[in-house]
């Protein structure tokens, strides 16, 4: 199982009763497989059971597998990953008959597991011990993982205030370069932009500022480059942040830095600003802004992964309940104009 990325992650969607009268529920998934793209059940009973459960021979009020995997579909619907909802496998640990297969086949989704028959019964309980000791196992390893994996980020992440972080599950995949799909199509922001070019990410994050934010920045870079990363990530952008950018560099970008943005800019195409609905729906606030709507509204119309320092917008954004596609990345600033040039500079 490849890029496993959350163990029991709980998701919300919306249902509507016999009354048409809609509400939110939640449901948890065992495992968040392939940086988010796959929804993993696992299974441990009896598969015999299992199966009798599904054909209306199960405890009242307890839900089939077949029901549990219906409402997962819903709720992919309308929880997607890069604008599409996530594919949902079945580990049936300790075996499915043949006859359950097909039901879940039926629904779509991709079934593991051994097939079983009325001859094997007989072994079914010993192996259902088994594979349940197997699966808490992993589980355990799972967790124990994501443990050591939150001790490594903070261990190493520097002692600045101004560092971006998740806050939560669901912002995690802002920042895993590998869950961007190769065939992405990428969405440039100004602060992007301003990363790319910036003397502090070329060569230049030993400098010394008057300012301490450009300090902190500058630590930050040296624990944490940001050039490496975003060399790989460039395609388009939207109108309106070409503009912006321009408008920035010649305000406070030095010479080098406007070179640079040239070389740059020679490898990104200009699209017309296009902002999707959900993103003009947004009611401006301190960390909304007109500018960000657009870029990350034009991302969204062309299904497009924005990458972007604006951290801030995503938060805001999904507390209106707005949730949009994104790579975040460490913020820098032009700073070559501010550089001090020796000792005595004041």
């Amino acid at each position: 199982m490849q890029g496993v990325i959350k163990v029991l992650e709980t998701f919300s969607y919306v249902i509507e009763d016999e009354e048409d009268e809609a509400y939110e529920v939640s449901l948890t998934v065992d495992i968040v497989a392939d940086y988010g793209k796959t929804w993993v059940k696992v299974a441990t009973r009896n598969p015999f059971h299992l199966y009798q459960a599904s054909v209306g021979h199960g405890k009242y009020g307890r839900k089939s597998i077949i029901e549990q995997i219906e409402d997962m579909i819903e709720c992919a619907e309308q929880n997607h990953h890069m604008f599409a909802a996530p594919n949902i496998v079945v580990r049936l640990a300790a075996g499915v008959t043949k006859e359950l297969k097909e039901l879940l086949d039926e629904l779509g989704v991709q079934v593991i597991g051994e097939i079983v028959t009325s001859d094997s019964e007989e072994n079914v309980n010993v192996t259902c011990n088994k594979q349940l000791e197997l699966v808490d196992s992993l589980e355990n390893q799972l967790t124990s993982l994501e443990n050591i994996h939150l001790n490594i980020d903070e261990d190493s992440e520097p002692s600045s205030s101004d560092i971006i972080s998740p806050e939560s599950n669901e912002e995690s995949s802002f920042f895993n370069l590998q869950s961007i799909p190769s065939d992405a199509v990428l969405n440039l922001d100004v602060s992007t932009f301003l990363a790319y070019v910036s003397n502090m990410t070329n060569g230049h994050c030993h400098a010394k500022y008057k300012e301490k934010l450009l300090m902190d920045l500058a630590e930050m870079e040296r624990a944490h480059p940001v050039k490496p990363v975003l060399d790989q990530l460039f395609q388009v952008c939207c109108k309106t942040a070409h503009r912006d950018f321009l408008e920035i560099l010649s305000t406070v970008g030095g010479e080098t830095e406007k070179h640079r943005a040239s070389e740059m800019l020679s490898k990104v195409s200009v699209v017309p600003d296009n902002p999707s609905p959900k993103a003009l729906a947004l009611e401006k606030t301190s960390k909304i802004k007109e500018r960000s709507k657009i870029v990350f509204g034009t991302g969204d119309s062309m299904k497009a992964v924005t990458v972007s320092a604006n951290l801030g917008f995503l938060r805001a954004a999904q507390s209106q309940g707005i949730k949009f596609v994104a790579f975040v990345h460490e913020s820098r600033a032009l700073t070559e104009c501010k550089e001090l040039k020796n000792a005595d500079d004041n």
